[in-house]
């Protein structure tokens, strides 16, 4: 009995599902997918690697060089990396269809030069984040290209000679 119930609402309802990969299939307006990130607003801050739950992305310093690494293969396209972004770098996509029989595919690099310090010369932040930190605060430039480590060393002995502690 219960069969032909099911079978008198099936009727009514009609087909519910896609033929898909011969349909397209039904995408809301909420759906995320891989996510994108664009090399000309990326600063390299390392926002969106503090925040993704499953480590899809990562960075790394090498040298000169900043890398920031998206592995899709990881993500759970949760979307948090997109709002943390301070300059709207990443988007969501509706893309889905990712597939691969090599997971060299599903890597995604991004490279951020790295500004040496002027005073040890050791690279410690990228050139578009300075900028990017400095572009409201007149003045900045004079420290921009000092590491944090020599910059509390310079901050140090500037309050010395200010309270006459230090003769230079």
């Amino acid at each position: 009995m219960k069969f032909l119930k099911l079978f008198v609402v099936a009727k009514k309802a009609g087909t519910v599902t896609r033929k898909y990969p011969f349909e397209e299939p039904l995408i809301t307006e909420e759906f995320r997918g891989e996510i994108k990130i664009d090399p000309e607003k990326c600063i390299g801050c390392g926002a969106c690697t503090l925040i993704c739950p499953p480590n899809a992305l990562t960075m790394r310093d090498e040298g000169n060089v900043r890398l920031i690494r998206y592995f899709v293969g990881r993500c759970i396209f949760c979307g948090m990396c997109a709002e943390v972004c301070p300059t709207n770098a990443i988007a969501i996509t509706k893309e889905f269809e990712l597939a691969t029989l090599d997971t060299d595919d599903l890597l995604r690099d991004l490279l951020h030069k790295r500004v040496k310090c002027r005073i040890c010369g050791r690279p410690f932040l990228t050139t578009k984040l300075i900028k990017y930190a400095n572009k409201d605060i007149p003045g900045s430039d004079n420290y921009a290209d000092v590491c944090p480590e020599c910059r509390s060393k310079l901050s140090i002995k500037n309050i010395l000679k200010y309270r006459g502690d230090l003769d230079v």
